[in-house]
């Protein structure tokens, strides 16, 4: 996954870089029409070369790890969801249990962010995302 940043700031041999996320619109914000404001994310990196502050760089992420990362944050929610809604279904005598169903899949959806952000912030800890900067834009 290649992505382009700025270099925030330069300590030896680590670099502080921000990178835009990418919207749903893609790279072009001029053809799209909600007028969003892209929020940053900054990374820290190893930098081997001759780069100063102010520089745009191409970035890059291993596919394998964030095929992972998203496998994780999509699927986590989607299985929670659909066993709560299997094991109310199969529990609740209840008429209203399709109600009620729905209710806990929403709730679910509630526990799985505070799993997912638990997640995250191990894996972050772990520094798994390896970044690499490729070449001076």
């Amino acid at each position: 996954m290649d992505q382009i940043g700025k270099i925030e700031q330069v300590n030896g041999d680590k670099a502080i870089i921000s990178v835009k996320r990418v919207s749903a619109c893609g790279d072009n914000c001029k053809s799209c029409g909600s007028s969003c404001n892209q929020k940053s994310v900054t990374i820290e990196t190893d930098i081997t070369g001759d780069y100063e502050v102010g520089d745009y760089v191409e970035i890059t992420t291993e596919n394998e790890v964030m095929m992972k990362h998203i496998l994780v944050l999509y699927g986590v929610p989607l299985l929670i969801m659909m066993g709560v809604i299997g094991i109310v279904q199969l529990l609740s005598n209840s008429p209203n249990k399709d109600m009620i169903s729905a209710v806990s899949a929403l709730l679910s959806l509630v526990v799985s962010y505070f799993i997912l952000k638990a997640y995250d912030k191990r894996e972050m800890k772990k520094n798994v995302l390896k970044f690499t900067i490729g070449k001076k834009l």
